[in-house]
C-alpha cells in the first residue's frame, strides 16, 4: 500500500515510513504546488493512504463526499512530536490490516478512526 505524503508534512513522518519500509510518495518532492483536489485524487488511486497536516482534507471528506480515500490527519505540538510519529505508524498498520476507508485524527495523544 503506498503513502502520499502531504506537501505540509513534516519530513521525520516521511523519513520514519521510509525507514519503516513503507512506499510514500511525497508531494513536495514530487508534485509541489499541486491543489488538494489534485492530491485527494491522486490518494484515491488504488489503496493509497493520504497523510496530511491540513485540515482542508476532512471539509473534503465530510462537507463533500470525497470517500474514497483514506486520510491520517495529523494536529500535534512540539512536544508530542515523539508520540505522534509512533501513532503514526500505529495509524497505518491498522490502515494496512483494512479494505475500507477511514479519515483517522492523531490528535493530543489519541488516535480517532472514523470509518468511512
Amino acid at each position: 500500500m503506498k503513502i502520499i505524503a502531504d506537501e505540509n508534512l513534516n519530513p521525520l513522518f516521511i523519513n520514519d515510513l521510509r525507514d519503516n519500509g513503507h512506499e510514500v510518495i511525497s508531494v513536495r518532492e514530487d508534485w509541489g504546488g499541486s491543489s488538494d483536489y489534485e492530491v485527494a485524487d491522486l490518494a484515491s488511486r488504488g489503496s493509497q493512504i493520504l497523510v496530511t497536516e491540513d485540515k482542508d482534507f476532512g471539509e473534503m471528506v465530510f462537507a463533500y463526499g470525497h470517500v474514497k480515500i483514506t486520510v491520517v490527519f495529523l494536529r500535534y505540538s512540539k512536544a508530542e512530536l515523539q508520540l505522534v510519529r509512533r501513532q503514526l505508524m500505529e495509524a497505518i498498520q491498522y490502515c494496512t490490516d483494512q479494505t475500507d476507508h477511514f479519515f483517522i485524527t492523531i490528535a493530543r495523544g489519541k488516535i480517532r478512526i472514523t470509518r468511512l
